[in-house]
């Protein structure tokens, strides 16, 4: 796969919205009602001997009320989870624990927080790489017909920036990514992979689909906030057939796959003008820009 950078595909919007908090909470409302939590927290050090990784990432859907559909992408399948999911907890750092190590691990967890599922893997949020972590994608149907739910009501005490409206009777899928410690959403809009999250849909990331670069069919803005030294980067695509249509217009959640996102994107051709790079290498010469640039203002 390979990456033309030339004026026609530069003309995208980059305008972004960063927001900073200290809340470590992101709450998805419509009409006043949370749809969807996510919470992340550094792991507690005190509980391990050593881990290598910098997160915990926690997401709860509507209380009392499973996810329609989960789907975990895994190398080269999506794989349908067959029982009633309501929680997920996301876990980025490997650790040693009294001389026992373990990988990084996503649970599955029931109406009683009980674990049905658990997925090691060898996704790890780090600072080695410029990278905003694909996490998940979120899907709310255009209008919810069970009258029995019992939709928790956001609280005058959230702060605003740290809460996600979607609009009223439209189908919306919310895209979350991560990024390490110390590099934030402006430093990587600075970068040429930059642009492919700007114009393709999630098969940027996936083994599955080869990294195609599946344009959307217009822009959906990027916004970010600021928990814990991370910037969380999010995007609403809205009333747009995706490449997943069989969650289009559901509550649904869909885990992308930690494992070698990052090989996927990076691990194509780049051509700027007549001449040809691999990604990869841009990627390694921009991280190294940054720190250099860190380290001159320290």
């Amino acid at each position: 796969m390979e990456l033309v950078i030339s004026d026609d595909n530069m003309d995208a919007d980059l305008v972004f919205s960063i927001k900073n908090s200290d809340h470590n909470k992101i709450y998805v409302v419509r009409d006043n009602k949370i749809l969807f939590r996510l919470k992340i927290k550094e792991p507690d050090k005190d509980k391990y001997d050593s881990y290598d990784g910098e997160l915990d990432i926690m997401m709860d859907g509507i209380k009392n009320h499973p996810f329609d559909s989960l789907y975990f992408q895994r190398d080269n399948h999506k794989e349908k989870f067959k029982k009633s999911i309501y929680k997920v907890s996301w876990h980025g750092f490997s650790y040693n624990q009294n001389g026992n190590i373990k990988m990084p691990v996503i649970n599955l967890k029931n109406q009683k927080n009980q674990k049905d599922l658990e997925i090691r893997h060898e996704g790890k949020i780090k600072n080695d790489k410029l990278f905003p972590f694909p996490i998940c994608s979120l899907y709310i149907p255009k209008n919810f017909f069970d009258n029995s739910i019992k939709f928790q009501k956001i609280q005058d005490e959230i702060p605003k920036d740290n809460i996600i409206n979607v609009k009223k009777d439209v189908f919306s899928r919310i895209d979350f990514f991560i990024l390490p410690k110390n590099y934030s959403a402006n430093d990587f809009f600075l970068t040429l992979a930059s642009l492919l999250y700007l114009i393709s849909d999630n098969t940027l990331f996936s083994r599955e689909y080869h990294g195609e670069v599946r344009k959307l069919k217009k822009y959906h803005p990027y916004k970010s906030l600021k928990i814990i030294d991370h910037d969380i980067l999010y995007r609403i695509v809205e009333n747009e057939e995706t490449y997943l249509p069989e969650l289009d217009n559901t509550y649904s959640l869909f885990l992308h796959n930690p494992n070698n996102s990052f090989d996927v994107l990076y691990n194509r051709l780049t051509k700027i003008g007549e001449d040809r790079y691999l990604l990869r290498d841009e990627h390694d010469k921009e991280l190294e820009k940054i720190r250099s640039k860190d380290k001159s203002n320290d």
